[in-house]
């Protein structure tokens, strides 16, 4: 069972959040439209169309490599104390909708297929007050623990076909969509400039972070990869 990330973007601009995608560096997949396209890194990020501002949002979706994995991941989830309910959308397929305690969907996709390292990675970030089940979920998922904070507010999970998920402890439930850069977050922000953005990039105790107007609603956060592990545990 091959497991990749994906993070969907739910827009009434589906254009400009393409530009963005290609501004990051992330490379189209065949088969897209106005109403759905998908740009892989490490992970895959999806376009979605909306037709109402009520409607945008951010959304976790595992893609399963097959029928089979699918179902596999479906005993794995259930095993696991997640409720699962199983649904069929006729363009995709069979559907299924973990309602907690990590909410997110998972379907069957060609796009699962495992893919070459890429320094953009997608990694939507879940808050939520219960980090241990949420984690307990994402383990039964196949994600693999990469980096723990000694404090309890921080795991962050890597995927085999691709793409990561980071828990984060917070008294309100939501999910940020967000990117890790293994990169020169320099050359990124040069790369933006020169596709019309104008990135800042931070300095934070972790690393240093490239933020970027996004079409819709906050900056766009995306992370240099962790390297001071002080108050961390990084996973063998």
């Amino acid at each position: 069972m091959t497991i990749t990330v994906q993070q969907i973007q739910y827009t009434t601009d589906p254009s400009a959040w393409r530009a963005l995608a290609r501004g990051l560096g992330l490379e189209p997949l065949a088969g897209g439209d106005d109403v759905w396209s998908e740009f892989a890194g490490d992970g895959v990020l999806a376009i979605h169309r909306v037709e109402s501002p009520n409607d945008e949002r951010t959304g976790i979706n595992l893609l399963a490599d097959g029928p089979e994995a699918l179902d596999a991941l479906e005993r794995a989830l259930v095993g696991a104390g997640a409720s699962v309910r199983r649904t069929v959308l006729d363009d995709i397929g069979p559907l299924l909708v973990v309602d907690g305690p990590l909410p997110m969907t998972a379907t069957a996709s060609p796009s699962a297929a495992a893919r070459a390292a890429a320094p953009l990675t997608v990694m939507p970030i879940w808050y939520g007050s219960d980090v241990t089940a949420q984690a307990a979920i994402a383990e039964a998922a196949g994600l693999r623990r990469r980096l723990s904070s000694d404090s309890g507010v921080w795991i962050d999970f890597t995927a085999v076909g691709g793409g990561a998920i980071a828990l984060h402890r917070a008294e309100q439930d939501g999910v940020e969509l967000s990117f890790e850069y293994t990169g020169d977050l320099d050359a990124l922000a040069a790369r933006l400039v020169e596709a019309g953005y104008e990135p800042r990039i931070i300095d934070e105790a972790y690393n240093r972070t490239l933020r970027v107007a996004r079409p819709d609603g906050p900056d766009l956060w995306v992370n240099g990869a962790q390297q001071d592990l002080y108050g961390y545990t990084r996973s063998s």
